[in-house]
């Protein structure tokens, strides 16, 4: 569980969750580093009339002495020999890191030179994978086929294939093999800096160049760094953020710069909020840190699917309907409330996107029986181990779907389909998602409104997670595709891809967002007739119908109510799956309710049991009607052509039953 120490940032006050502490400190300042100058990517080294800038934050506790006389690392240089030798392959594979002494370098690289980068992040990606797991490899080769990744630029490291390793390890088989590669092929350059921090100075090691903006891990690149006690350097006073444990993602994005001590969480330069921070990709931002995510799960199925889905939703755009479960948590006072002010915030976001969204705002999470479907979007907390109706059949998620559920160890395993979040969520069908390795504090995990609004904006899935969170070197983990962009085509570009007479369910999700949108911005009038003409394109489908109900009976006006009630009952007519029939049958059974026709619920209730009796149960279909707490309405004025209200005590059957 996430236990509450309020920390003064800025001289404003956040909340670090965890159980049972009720702790209160204040963080006095905490570094983050940025160029003074603007040199462009592929610049010289800085000279020493350069300066860097330093924007306290959260620092306290320093090491007594510097830090690099405990931590010496030597930087290659190109033409020079690494720690560690790098062997050419000589075939279009990636080149494989081993450990020292076990090969030798064939051939020095030209360097950054030779290079035509380009200003896309794509052109400055790293793919790593594992040499000691041979699923790894394929993996690596397959994701640098489908993004057309260069052989140079596809690294094999020789590293534990445990989840969990020790600082050690990560520093000897991780952190700097990739360093060592980077080096050799003259992708950065780095210079020693003296750093002032209150009394103390800090001995850094910066880049003052670097043409990798983002890694992507393969699958079988550990996931998680255990706390080293022996390492008490550290940034925080306070034991609960001493902790020198981290996600390897984050801890890596620093990889930059070297130097900084191990305890606790460095401030994140691109966070959305964080003064004087970078806000956009490039050299700038490359120089501080680097954008690393991972592609993993419980199975290379799994991993093979979310790379696919990705690029498929990136093509198509990612369309369909959008979760948000939030605890329901309004009191100021209450440390746990602003973990709820995000997602309300992600829910206005989404609502204002033209997004058709379930809300809800009740303690409990969404329960199992709730028949949503065809997801695209999940934000929500707060449960251990997955539950709730994404795990259970049909497949929820469209592919591309992105999913987040906020608990302290959603990360703690990403291998496992049914423990924490991570896992279960990939295994059912997501295709990107975020979690935390070991206890984070509320603060310091991602903030699910910035998320939102940044994919939102045509972000690319790394660039918004990592303006989510607030610190680096800490727990969370970023898993997905990196250059994952699901909202790339407009939606009238992506409509534009279907001959004309072939639409689909995902043409009805993109023309309903696309109303939307428009209603929620002022640019279409919420006149029930004009909404009903712009969703009733030809070849609408049933999901264009039910969404269009649900955004006349959101009018609030009575003559929008009998509109709303043939919609439904258009979209129920359809060929759909049982669990589409339930949704539908439970919202007319609501409708009948809220109006005073409680014959008419009763009947579309018994009509559903009939039907589908497994399913009726297994999604909640209750046996006798309960009495609705929505004020009752009178009966909405009958439509010219709409069916009148069924008479019979059973409606006909609308759709074959299933099991």
């Amino acid at each position: 569980m996430l236990t509450l120490i309020r920390v003064t940032l800025y001289r404003q006050s956040i909340s670090f969750t965890r159980p049972a502490l009720g702790v209160t400190v204040a963080l006095l300042a905490t570094l983050f580093l940025a160029r003074a100058d603007d040199a462009p990517t592929n610049a010289p080294d800085a000279t020493p009339s350069q300066t860097w800038t330093f924007h306290p934050i959260i620092l306290t506790n320093i090491a007594p002495q510097p830090f690099l006389e405990n931590r010496p690392e030597e930087v290659p240089t190109p033409g020079e020999q690494p720690a560690l030798s790098i062997q050419d392959n000589g075939s279009t594979n990636a080149p494989d890191v081993f450990a020292p002494n076990t090969g030798s370098i064939n051939s020095a690289s030209d360097g950054s030179d030779s290079i035509n980068w380009g200003n896309d992040l794509a052109s400055h990606l790293l793919v790593v994978y594992n040499t000691a797991d041979p699923d790894s490899k394929a993996l690596a080769q397959y994701y640098a086929s489908r993004r057309k990744i260069p052989a140079e630029r596809v690294l094999g490291i020789t590293c534990p294939i445990t989840e969990e390793i020790n600082r050690k390890d990560y520093d000897e088989t991780i952190r700097s093999p990739i360093l060592a590669y980077m080096s050799l092929k003259n992708w950065i350059a780095r210079a020693p800096r003296e750093v002032p921090v209150g009394d103390r100075t800090l001995n850094l090691l910066m880049a003052t160049r670097n043409d990798i903006w983002a890694i992507v891990l393969m699958r079988g690149v550990p996931l998680k760094i255990a706390q080293d006690s022996d390492d008490y350097f550290g940034m925080e006073a306070k034991p609960e953020l001493q902790t020198n444990a981290a996600a390897v993602d984050t801890e890596l994005a620093l990889l930059p710069v070297f130097g900084l001590p191990l305890g606790g969480f460095v401030p994140n330069i691109f966070y959305e909020h964080q003064p004087g921070g970078i806000k956009v990709i490039g050299p700038d931002l490359a120089r501080n840190m680097i954008l690393v995510t991972r592609l993993d799960g419980p199975t290379v199925a799994d991993v093979r699917r979310m790379i696919d889905d990705s690029i498929y939703a990136e093509q198509h755009r990612l369309a369909g309907l959008a979760v948000v479960d939030t605890r329901g948590l309004f009191d100021p006072k209450d440390g746990y409330t602003s973990g709820d002010e995000w997602l309300r915030g992600a829910h206005e976001a989404l609502v204002k996107d033209g997004w058709t969204v379930k809300f809800d705002d009740k303690p409990g999470l969404i329960p199992p029986t709730d028949p949503c479907n065809q997801v695209a979007i999940y934000l929500g907390w707060y449960a251990q181990d997955a539950s709730g109706p994404f795990f259970e059949p049909p497949g929820r998620f469209v592919r591309g779907a992105i999913a987040y559920h906020l608990h302290s160890f959603s990360a703690n395993t990403v291998r496992s389909d049914s423990a924490n979040w991570v896992g279960p969520l990939i295994a059912h069908g997501a295709a990107a998602t975020m979690g935390t390795v070991y206890e984070p504090y509320l603060a310091l995990t991602p903030q699910e409104d910035i998320f939102a609004r940044r994919l939102i904006a045509g972000d690319y899935f790394a660039e918004a997670a990592y303006a989510s969170i607030r610190g680096l070197s800490w727990m969370v983990t970023i898993v997905g595709d990196p250059l994952y962009r699901p909202f790339l085509p407009t939606i009238d570009e992506a409509l534009a891809q279907d001959p004309p007479g072939q639409r689909t369910d995902h043409d009805d999700w993109l023309q309903l967002q696309k109303v939307r949108r428009g209603y929620e911005q002022g640019v279409i009038p919420g006149a029930p007739e004009q909404l009903v003409n712009d969703i009733n394109f030809p070849g609408a489908g049933p999901i264009a119908h039910e969404g269009l109900g649900d955004l006349l009976l959101e009018l609030k006006d009575p003559k929008a109510d009998a509109l709303a009630e043939r919609e439904y009952r258009r979209a129920a007519d359809a060929e759909i799956q049982p669990i589409d029939r339930i949704r539908l049958g439970l919202k007319l059974a609501d409708f009948y309710s809220a109006h005073g026709q409680s014959a008419h619920a009763q009947a579309e209730l018994d009509n559903l049991r009939d039907l589908y009796p497994n399913d009726a149960t297994r999604f909640g279909v209750p046996s006798t009607l309960v009495p609705t707490s929505v004020p009752q309405q009178p009966p909405p004025a009958p439509v010219p052509a709409m069916n009148a209200p069924p008479q019979l005590p059973k409606l006909p059957q609308l759709s074959k039953p299933g099991t």
